[in-house]
């Protein structure tokens, strides 16, 4: 009977080590979340997005808070691959969020003071897809090239 209840010969041990693995855990959990307090992050990476990754991951917010914290919605940006195509590639925000076919995040770029004019609308309307599409016809510019011929940045 004493057996079955733990209090024999090793059942104290025998507890020990049955709890031991949850209290390890529980002691990693914590140094993990006091080291995240900190901007440590030892479980999970963290990596800055640059304006056009943030375009092409579709982070509206992210967009948002980098052109208002002084990025330039024109650059260019190294995008990490797997984002927007299997390789990397530099790409402006718009270029990134086109591909994509962000609609939202195309709203947001234009009116944040990224431009789409002449050459560049052209190439960005010629890749576009349909939910985008209608985003850049409203910002039409007067001269805008015809997708024959267009060759684009990235290829």
């Amino acid at each position: 009977m004493e057996l079955e209840r733990g209090n024999g010969p090793g059942g104290s041990r025998r507890a020990l080590f049955t709890a031991l693995p949850g209290l390890l855990l529980a002691a990693v959990s914590l140094v993990a979340l006091a080291m995240a307090a900190f901007g440590r992050y030892p479980m999970w990476p963290h990596k800055e997005f640059t304006l056009a990754e943030a375009a092409g991951a579709r982070d509206e917010a992210e967009v948002v808070r980098l052109i208002e914290n002084g990025e330039d919605p024109n650059a260019r940006y190294p995008v990490r691959e797997g984002l927007v195509f299997e390789r990397a590639a530099n790409l402006t925000p718009l270029e990134a969020a086109v591909l994509n076919d962000d609609p939202a995040i195309v709203r947001q770029l234009l009116a944040r003071g990224a431009s789409a004019d002449g050459t560049s609308w052209g190439v960005l309307r010629c890749v576009a897809g349909s939910r985008v599409a209608p985003v850049l016809d409203e910002h039409r510019p007067s001269t805008s090239p015809d997708c024959a011929g267009i060759k684009t940045p990235w290829d």
